[in-house]
């Protein structure tokens, strides 16, 4: 149980997600089903605030785990204390504090004891006593509902540690702001350090990052032992956080927080490795105050070129020799104005690679590609670039980086041989600087390297071609399950109106009649029984993203899982097992019946949720199926004698109420359900074997063009 120095702690939907280790749908199922879920305390209707201390008491009534760590109830006490625009502000002030305390515990414990309001006045000046080397320009001032959050911080410092408690501090930051703050994705940063060469020999280097931003890159060279790092960012909250986290470890830094670009504060500073994820699309960068900067060695960067700008500074930072990487966007390599930086990069042999990033790494927009580049020493410009595409894994870029500079063994198995030097995995290429120096200098590794489907790096074409035999068998099978007409089906009826007339009563009947059964009943005249509701999505459901599963009218037309994502909205509908969904279009009618829990239903999909002692799901749903399939004349859509309403052969878009089925009673209907499901499978199979042929062809287009596949046999022989 919590102690009663987080009372403000809050959490949204997705954090008690996080805690309890379920998706954010299981939160919002768990919202409608418990009367006693507690109720929102603050933020707004889509993205609602819980008092921690009541999710934790009402995780523990119900017997379900839900743990908090010591930093995440920190985070979540943040988070109680300040609106989202502070909360920057706020972990920077407290990034301060744990220094103070990890420097003269005695002192910050001293403070800390007197009322808040007074601790407020004292905390800012003792805190730049202590910590004399975090940036200037981020403001002093403590707020005396801070302090709380303080006391809290140092409690738990004690027991986790100060740099590990300030670092769940950065990244939950991070992931709240991920949009808004600038930072290379964790698996990149990575990535760039091993590039850079920094693992095992970095104890004595020298790190630099001139846009740093809350400090990604310079605690990945950090972590692999480097121990001098300097970094500047514009965002003095950015810069603060940054220099906080890592002086918690107790690595020499110095950060500053400043424009790179307009006040260099490392121009006599020559680093051993340069680490950069320079801002993207800066319009109103200093072009006309820089005319004259000495970084220009490769030219004077055109006014729609920043990112050629900040190529060139990072260069003019880095000792002759050293690495320097780049997250640059896709658009740099290409874009006309540029070319003539880039070809004096290549024939300076300054850039050394152009490598494609994989774009899940990258929540929002496109992914950069990363530039690997060298300040040219006294040996002769290389030869050779090196073009790559990582279309999933980012250790494939590490693995060609090793063997394009020939650190890796040459012939392994399955890779192919380059002329001149070691193997390159799939997706990689060495490329003559010769042939990059023509008119256009386009570097986009997309129009050199063949790109291949995730499919050929994965798994190759034997498994490939593997699944698709195993798909044409499965509906082989699936189709001789299938009786031919004239054969006597399984149950021994030959029609609906014969097992209805076989004496069982049915179990859906339209309430407009007497004792006389009807053949057909509509789906209207079903829901009005009560036998059926039918339910569609608030007109304000959200398409374009957010943390919840979301049904489309796509996904039931192809028979497939929730595709599309969702925010929280007040009446939005959790899609239950045995739910039918129906998505109506000129032409015909998809229905299928709902397995999987938790998603939400989207716009233009109707959910039919069926009385399952009244109506077998799987009969409804083949027989909507069934009506959109109907040509004209036959009974299921149009007037009362079961006529069309329209000539020709497939249906206009009908009206969902007034599609009829076959009124059956419910043993037939869960017989003639199951024969639908079995339909179903095959539909299922189907469409996976043609997915499976598609991409078993693009597979051997692209294998036999790259000289990795043969087509055996005679092209004419069928």
């Amino acid at each position: 149980m919590p102690n009663g120095s987080d009372v403000s702690a809050t959490v949204t939907a997705s954090d008690i997600a996080r805690l309890a280790g379920v998706g954010r749908a299981a939160v919002s199922n768990w919202r409608r089903r418990f009367i006693d879920f507690p109720q929102p305390v603050g933020g707004t209707s889509t993205s609602p605030l819980f008092a921690l201390t009541a999710v934790e008491d009402w995780f523990d009534r119900h017997d379900r785990p839900f743990r908090v760590e010591v930093g995440d109830r920190v985070w979540q006490q943040i988070r109680g204390t300040v609106d989202d625009p502070r909360l920057g502000e706020l972990v920077g002030h407290l990034g301060g504090f744990l220094l103070h305390h990890q420097r003269d515990r005695d002192a910050a414990i001293g403070l800390l004891g007197e009322p808040d309001a007074a601790a407020a006045r004292l905390l800012g000046s003792a805190i730049e006593r202590a910590a004399p080397d975090l940036p200037v320009g981020f403001p002093p001032t403590w707020e005396p509902a801070w302090v709380p959050v303080a006391r809290s911080a140092a409690a738990a410092a004690d027991r986790d540690g100060h740099g590990a408690l300030f670092e769940v501090l950065r990244v939950r930051y991070r992931e709240v702001y991920s949009r808004q703050v600038a930072e290379t994705p964790p698996a990149v940063a990575e990535l760039m350090v091993g590039l850079a060469g920094l693992r095992g020999r970095s104890g004595k280097l020298t790190v630099l990052d001139s846009a740093c931003g809350v400090g990604g890159l310079l605690e990945a060279a950090r972590a692999v032992g480097v121990r001098r790092l300097l970094g500047q960012d514009i965002d003095p909250t950015a810069a603060r956080i940054t220099a906080a986290g890592l002086l918690l470890h107790g690595v020499g830094v110095r950060i500053v927080a400043a424009d790179s670009l307009l006040a260099d504060a490392f121009g006599g500073e020559r680093a051993d490795v340069v680490l950069c994820g320079p801002p993207s699309g800066q319009r109103s960068w200093p072009h006309d105050e820089l005319v004259d900067s000495p970084w220009w060695s490769y030219g004077l960067p055109p006014r729609g070129e920043p990112e050629l700008a900040w190529v060139q500074h990072c260069l003019a930072h880095g000792r002759r020799g050293a690495p320097v990487l780049v997250l640059m966007p896709a658009a740099a390599a290409s874009r006309p104005a540029g070319r003539r930086i880039r070809a004096n990069l290549l024939r300076a042999g300054a850039l050394r690679a152009v490598l494609g990033l994989p774009p899940d790494l990258f929540g929002a927009g496109s992914a950069p590609d990363l530039w690997v580049l060298r300040v040219p020493g006294d040996d002769a410009p290389p030869a050779q670039v090196l073009m790559g595409l990582a279309s999933t894994d980012p250790s494939a870029v590490e693995r060609a980086w090793s063997s394009f500079t020939g650190s890796a063994a040459v012939g392994e198995p399955g890779k192919v041989i380059e002329p001149g030097g070691a193997s390159l995995p799939p997706g990689f290429r060495r490329m003559p600087v010769a042939d990059l120096l023509d008119g256009e200098v386009d570097l986009n590794p997309r129009r050199h390297v063949p790109v291949y489907p995730d499919s050929v790096i994965e798994r190759e074409f034997p498994a490939v071609r593997e699944e698709f035999l195993a798909a044409l068998s499965s509906l082989s099978a699936l189709t001789s399950s299938i009786t031919p007409p004239g054969m006597p089906s399984p149950s021994g009826m030959s029609s609906p109106a014969e097992a209805s007339d076989a004496g069982s009563e049915p179990a859906v009947a339209s309430e407009t009649t007497g004792a006389t059964q009807p053949a057909w009943v509509t789906v209207g005249e079903l829901a009005k029984g009560g036998a059926l509701t039918v339910l569609t999505a608030p007109l304000q459901t959200r398409t374009d993203g957010g943390d919840l599963p979301l049904l489309t009218a796509a996904d039931v037309r192809r028979g497939r899982g929730a595709s599309g994502r969702t925010g929280e909205l007040p009446g939005m509908l959790l899609l239950r097992s045995g739910d039918v969904v129906c998505a109506v279009a000129v032409g015909g009618i998809a229905a299928e019946v709902i397995d999987e829990v938790g998603a939400v239903l989207g716009p233009k999909v109707a959910l039919l949720r069926v009385d399952p002692d009244r109506l077998d799901p799987h009969f409804l749903a083949g027989s909507l199926r069934t009506a959109g399939y109907r040509v004209a004349g036959g009974p299921g859509v149009g007037d009362e004698d079961g006529g069309s309403s329209r000539s020709g052969s497939t249906l206009s878009r009908p009206d969902l109420r007034r599609v009829r089925i076959p009124a059956l009673a419910l043993t037939v209907q869960r017989e003639l359900g199951a024969d639908f499901r079995r339909l179903g499978r095959l539909a299922r199979s189907v469409r996976e074997a043609a997915e499976l042929g598609e991409e078993i062809i693009r597979v051997g287009y692209l294998g036999v063009a790259d000289g990795r596949l043969r087509a055996c046999g005679d092209p004419d022989s069928r």
